[in-house]
């Protein structure tokens, strides 16, 4: 049985990914190991939204109107409702109640939502701790062109969890990602990570990750 994905590593900078509510997120990640490893490395949470959110201080309160927005179903609201919740931004910290608006939100399609449940999943926050659950939201987002999703998804096919080990699929994800970066940094990451993995591929196999993802389209109805 390979040991938990599910660990965060020190964080090295954080930056704003715009669009709404994001939960806590990790840009460093480790370098791709030169080899296949005999047994799966804890993988980081790149695949977080790229924003680091510092609890708010004692007494603060949620936005006016932010909590009546998400009650009558508004899906941005409810995700910066959970996103406050998990981190414990204007109301008590508590992932149970973090999952509850995420999942409302992720249920009408938004793709921030969706990724941070695919993220609650992958720690164990608030909802089982399956690989499975999170590459399916994860899989969600990205087939809506999120790139922080797709790049989480890309590493997640580096490794087989929760989806097939596939290196071309891994690729095209992490290009595609790299593509619809939200910022410069962003892309040099996602990038830097898109190359480790072309070095332990075949030229062939690189080329069509990169065909995959010069074909790709989202589809009318992710």
């Amino acid at each position: 049985m390979r040991p938990s994905v599910r660990r965060a590593l020190p964080s090295s900078r954080a930056g704003s990914a715009g669009g709404g509510g994001v939960l806590p997120a990790l840009r460093a990640l480790p370098a791709l190991p030169a080899l296949p490893p005999p047994a799966l490395p804890a993988l980081p949470a790149f695949l977080a939204l790229l924003a680091l959110l510092v609890p708010a201080a004692a007494g603060a309160q949620l936005p006016p109107g932010l909590l009546e927005r998400a009650e009558s179903g508004d899906a941005v609201a409810q995700n910066e409702v959970g996103s406050r919740y998990y981190a414990g931004r204007g109301v008590p910290r508590d992932d149970a109640e973090a999952a509850r608006w995420i999942r409302s939100a992720a249920e009408q399609g938004y793709a921030p939502a969706q990724y941070n449940l695919g993220l609650l999943h992958f720690r164990n926050r608030g909802v089982p701790g399956t690989d499975a659950e999170a590459a399916r939201w994860y899989a969600a987002a990205a087939r809506q062109g999120y790139a922080p999703a797709q790049a989480g998804l890309g590493y997640l096919h580096i490794y087989g969890a929760g989806v097939e080990r596939d290196s071309v699929l891994a690729y095209m994800w992490l290009e595609l990602a790299f593509r619809g970066a939200p910022d410069e940094f962003t892309r040099r990451l996602y990038a830097q990570r898109r190359d480790e993995l072309a070095d332990r591929m075949t030229p062939d196999d690189a080329r069509e990750g990169r065909r995959r993802a010069d074909a790709w389209r989202p589809p009318d109805n992710p």
